[in-house]
């Protein structure tokens, strides 16, 4: 699996979200988007037709949101995109509020457990300790890692963040035993797809996901798991969505407890 096809969505909302409306760009992404429940089924003909382009522009396009060509982008939507299974799978339950408080409840009280101050010390120390510090996640994780960042930045921590340009290993290769390298990935579909792209990453790696394929066990240095059992086939859950607020906040606060530049 390429990793760059799980970030579809995200590549066409940015297309319509930074280009003006009559830019053929913008006008493209938002015929996707439109049609994007059948876009396996649209053709190059029709698609350059009714958006009043070349069906050269409509390979230019492809090309610039990571795909070799309009084929390409269609084979990946039909093959791996499943973020409408998992939204529904979750979302579309009867009484989904009082569903949503027990689970969120029930999280909340499995990660004060499993996220207790000795394993949030190990991972804010070694933050700390580490020459550079990357995450590697996929697109809707992105804004939860991004908040973590920005605030690390007042304690003198940069963080760098992969998540859009999935080809370009340049920074990735950089990286050795001095640095810490965490992949986010709660249902485990994304950490699948970047085991190639991080099998040569000599820095010390963690995995934070709630999949328990054996297949990570020999790629990772450390897997923290979100739950006690494995709740890939949950989708978006309270674990895909939740969870990596909480964590992520115990550790922040545990970093600036132990590290931080607290001005006084």
């Amino acid at each position: 699996m390429n990793i760059n096809r799980l970030s579809l969505l995200s590549s066409l909302f940015s297309v319509i979200n930074e280009n003006n409306q009559d830019d053929s760009n913008f006008v493209l992404a938002h015929y996707f988007l439109d049609h994007y429940q059948r876009l396996s089924e649209l053709n190059i003909y029709e698609v350059a037709a009714e958006c009043f382009v070349s069906r050269s522009s409509v390979r230019r396009f492809c090309k610039s949101i990571g795909y070799e060509n309009f084929l390409d982008m269609k084979t990946g939507f039909n093959e791996y995109d499943d973020q409408y299974s998992y939204y529904m799978l979750h979302v579309n339950r009867q009484n989904y509020r009082e569903l949503l408080t027990k689970e969120i409840n029930e999280m909340i009280q499995e990660l004060d457990y499993r996220m207790n101050i000795d394993e949030a010390q190990v991972i804010a120390d070694k933050i700390f300790e580490s020459r550079y510090v990357v995450f590697l996640t996929s697109d809707t994780s992105t804004s939860i890692i991004r908040e973590f960042q920005q605030s690390m930045i007042f304690h003198g921590k940069i963080i760098r963040l992969i998540s859009d340009d999935y080809t370009d290993k340049t920074l990735i290769n950089t990286l050795d035993k001095r640095d810490m390298l965490i992949t986010i990935s709660s249902t485990g579909i994304f950490a699948k797809a970047s085991l190639d792209y991080i099998s040569k990453c000599e820095a010390h790696k963690i995995l934070v996901t709630t999949n328990r394929d054996k297949v990570f066990c020999n790629r990772y240095d450390k897997i923290y798991y979100l739950s006690a059992k494995d709740r890939s086939d949950e989708g978006r859950g309270v674990y895909g969505k939740y969870a990596l607020n909480y964590m992520f906040d115990v550790i922040y606060s545990t970093y600036v407890r132990s590290h931080g530049k607290i001005k006084k």
